[in-house]
């Protein structure tokens, strides 16, 4: 409890869950990624094919929305800048046969499509960072992104999925207008992901300047957003945010509710 602005204030709730990505991704669920996305070729081809059906539309839209996102990225400094641009531009409206062609063989059954899944699967191992934070429910529960917005969001399950990494105080409640609250959850766990995949890249090789940088990055996005959107007839404060704890030398994420 504590004075802000001369008004008696309490905590309802305070909660901290340290992150630790999986050692490994289970070898079922690569399994499942590879047979479901194959799965899905020949529906990605006709997609493609219904959506860009001739050079037309390869034009209208793929290449020109394709350019005008693209020429933003060339420093008008440079020399020939203008040029440069053009004739990437002609390169785009002129390639609707190669594409199509590309497409046609990557798409082919037993093309670079599927041959591509199966060689680039080992790839989905850094999937590992993502679950340590949202957590693989029928597996090992959920993680602390999802705990911390869950708590906050009225999840009354989640007490179920506390373990030995999560400390809390207080009331599960939902902390948000009930017209919106469906919509906070999935933005909070996406930047709180978000936030603690990128620092613990950065962690891992030594960089803590670039992990604290990419910490105060993520608060200051939570900040902004999940944190304006509490009910202020109920609800003073929400503190959220991710922390790197460096006693247990691991990353937490961190949240604290105050009544008004």
């Amino acid at each position: 409890m504590y004075y802000e602005s001369g008004e008696y204030m309490s905590t309802v709730l305070e909660y901290k869950g340290y992150y630790q990505p999986l050692d490994s991704v289970p070898d079922d669920v690569i399994a499942e990624w590879e047979t479901t996305l194959k799965a899905e070729r020949a529906r990605i081809l006709s997609a493609l094919q219904e959506k860009i059906s001739n050079a037309t539309e390869f034009i209208n839209k793929l290449a020109n929305p394709a350019y005008q996102q693209w020429q933003n990225f060339i420093n008008p400094a440079w020399a020939d800048a203008d040029f440069i641009k053009l004739k990437y531009q002609v390169k785009l409206k002129t390639a609707y046969e190669s594409w199509n062609t590309g497409i046609q063989n990557a798409f082919a059954e037993g093309g670079t499509f599927e041959t591509n899944v199966t060689a680039k699967k080992d790839k989905l191992q850094k999937l590992r960072y993502v679950l340590g934070a949202v957590g693989l429910k029928h597996k090992i529960g959920w993680g602390p992104a999802y705990k911390a917005m869950a708590i906050v969001t009225g999840d009354h399950r989640i007490s179920l999925y506390f373990g030995p990494d999560d400390s809390f105080t207080g009331n599960i409640v939902n902390a948000f207008p009930s017209n919106i609250v469906k919509f906070v959850r999935p933005v909070g766990i996406a930047i709180l992901t978000q936030g603690l995949v990128i620092a613990q890249y950065a962690h891992e090789q030594g960089l803590a300047s670039e992990r604290d940088a990419v910490i105060t990055a993520i608060n200051a996005k939570l900040d902004n957003s999940v944190e304006k959107l509490i009910d202020t007839s109920a609800y003073s404060a929400l503190d959220i945010g991710i922390e790197y704890d460096s006693i247990a030398d691991k990353l937490a994420v961190h949240v604290t509710l105050s009544s008004v």
